[in-house]
């Protein structure tokens, strides 16, 4: 039988190093600053991408990927984004359906992305590179803010926090509403949910 060639993209490529690296200074930093479930959240997900590098750029639970329908998806993110509004903030209820939600996420819905051969090699190292430099700048962002606003007299109000600025919105009801509609939205836009048959 003739030989064939699996082509998999490198192991350690400089973004996800840089990655980890990133996720790793955010789990300290939420250990440091007293947020240990957080940490622990952080902590994690830098454990999930350092496996998914072992693993030759995917994490395997199974031997085969279970994606469930769209109507199953949808239905479980509604249930979740229902108890989500409903619960009490900072929660051990609020934890749970966080965390829920990141099992049904690996569990039901992440799916392998197809190659798409249009898109060009250089279009999607642009767009890499614009959301991460925008990801990692919203982070020292928040960490400045919070150093300042403990260290700072009076730092809380001249320099507040992303959390402490969306504080008034998420307390009332319908702010929630809309804040925890529009992540999980985001979400889903992230699994394309919408593209897959």
């Amino acid at each position: 039988m003739p030989a064939t060639t699996e082509v998999s993209r490198p192991r350690w490529s400089l973004s996800a190093v840089l990655w980890i690296c990133v996720l790793a200074i955010m789990a300290g930093f939420q250990t440091w600053r007293g947020a240990y479930v957080d940490g622990v959240l952080f902590f994690a997900l830098v454990a999930m991408l350092i496996i998914d590098r072992l693993t030759g750029g995917r994490i395997i639970l199974m031997k085969q990927p279970v994606v469930a329908p769209k109507v199953v998806t949808l239905a479980i993110t509604g249930v979740l984004g229902l108890v989500l509004v409903l619960a009490p903030r900072h929660s051990w209820i609020d934890l749970v359906a966080l965390v829920a939600i990141g099992v049904t996420v690996l569990i039901v819905a992440w799916a392998p992305t197809p190659e798409r051969p249009e898109r060009s090699h250089t279009s999607l190292l642009r767009s890499m590179w614009f959301w991460s430099m925008a990801a990692v700048a919203l982070c020292v962002w928040e960490a400045t803010a919070f150093v300042l606003s403990v260290t700072v007299p009076d730092g809380i109000y001249m320099f507040p926090t992303i959390s402490v600025l969306l504080d008034p919105f998420v307390e009332n009801i319908w702010g929630r509403i809309v804040f925890v509609g529009l992540w999980l939205a985001a979400g889903l836009g992230l699994l394309q949910l919408w593209r897959k048959p």
